[in-house]
């Protein structure tokens, strides 16, 4: 029994953290569409997302963010990452990458780009 949970214990760890990141993955397109979205509507960025601006190349002392807070005031939590959003001369970048992809032994496969 106890060779079987070593065997298993690995996949299903995998298995769980697959599954995070494609929730988070669903759950950042949709909130890619909403602001791109409210962005193509009015031509200006909304204050109420939390990106960062188009002149600078990086901001000091931003961190990944941890959750959602969509335009109509949900708040959805990342399961398995964290993401950056980043004004562009078109709306806005989402960056995503979960949180093993430091890991040197993970491949970077869960990482998503959405926008130009």
């Amino acid at each position: 029994m106890a060779i079987l949970v070593v065997v298993c214990a690995p996949m299903y760890i995998k298995y769980i953290h697959n599954a995070g990141v494609a929730r988070d993955w669903a759950n950042l397109r949709l909130y890619y569409d909403e602001i791109q979205a409210d962005y193509a509507s009015t031509g200006e960025y909304n204050l109420n997302v939390k990106a960062l601006s188009t002149d600078s190349n990086a901001e000091a002392g931003y961190i990944g963010l941890k959750q959602i807070d969509s335009l109509n005031g949900d708040t959805i939590k990342m399961k398995a990452g964290i993401f950056v959003v980043r004004k562009t001369k078109s709306g806005y970048h989402i960056y995503y990458q979960c949180n093993k992809c430091s890991d040197p032994h993970h491949s970077a496969t869960c990482d998503l780009v959405l926008g130009a």
